[in-house]
């Protein structure tokens, strides 16, 4: 056995003891790589990821080409990098994966869609489907797009809402390059979203923006209940001009 068998060894067992709590960034990093690397001291690389991409976590969501360029960092290193952080997804996700959801409070709201944009890179929308009970009947992905914006399927869409038993509805997408704001083109999809929803008989509930393992909730923002009654204003305010206009007499009926 040699000094780094040894060295190896000895995170292994302060892993077991410890955990990765008290590990510095490069310690994990160097653990991490031990997966990849059956031999050899993995520390100067450790270093050398941490220095160039600032963090684990920047060095785990940076691209795979990227993560190559630094010297000693291979395909099958690369791999295992990448593999971290999806793992991570496909562990929060498999947790729920078996219970009945009941959707009603924005911890577990949020614990259903955070693991669909953990180490994300483009946009995606995701919608999560509702009965009377709040019950989740199911959870869809509608697009995916580039680094800041994604398509907008109004056949999918409309497809998803008239799924048999769903009375209700939750949005969500991400922001992989920005903070957990809605934009003003949020917004007026938000506001075409809502007059879908109400074609089909279906309730638009809350339209959740991540960025960064944080989100906005536009309903506890008061943003979606603002659409929706300037919605209603609109179509009460369409409907008395209808009345008004079929209560008027005809033109040139009256007396000369």
């Amino acid at each position: 056995m040699g000094i780094h068998d040894d060295h190896r060894q000895r995170v292994y067992n302060r892993f077991l003891r410890e955990g990765l709590e008290g590990f510095e960034e490069h310690n994990a990093m160097e653990f991490l790589l031990f997966l990849a690397r059956a031999r050899g001291d993995t520390n100067p690389l450790a270093h050398a990821l941490i220095d160039r991409f600032g963090s684990v976590a920047d060095a785990l969501d940076a691209p795979i080409e990227e993560l190559m360029q630094v010297q000693g960092i291979g395909e099958t290193s690369a791999t295992v990098l990448k593999f971290i952080p999806q793992m991570c997804a496909y562990y929060l996700q498999s947790k729920n994966a078996h219970k009945k959801l009941i959707l009603d409070n924005m911890e577990t709201t949020s614990t259903v869609f955070l693991p669909k944009f953990m180490a994300r890179t483009t946009e995606a929308l995701y919608i999560a489907l509702v009965n009377d009970r709040r019950e989740l009947l199911r959870l869809e992905q509608l697009s995916e797009g580039t680094y800041n914006a994604t398509p907008f399927p109004v056949d999918k869409l409309v497809k998803e809402m008239t799924y048999q038993g769903t009375s209700g509805f939750i949005l969500a997408h991400n922001h992989p390059h920005g903070l957990p704001v809605p934009s003003a083109q949020d917004m007026a999809i938000t506001r075409r979203i809502y007059r879908l929803s109400q074609a089909a008989h279906v309730s638009l509930l809350d339209h959740l923006i991540f960025a960064d393992g944080e989100y906005v909730s536009m309903q506890e923002r008061g943003l979606l209940p603002q659409i929706i009654q300037e919605e209603q204003y609109v179509s009460e305010w369409g409907k008395q001009m209808m009345e008004d206009i079929s209560a008027s007499p005809p033109i040139g009926s009256g007396d000369i």
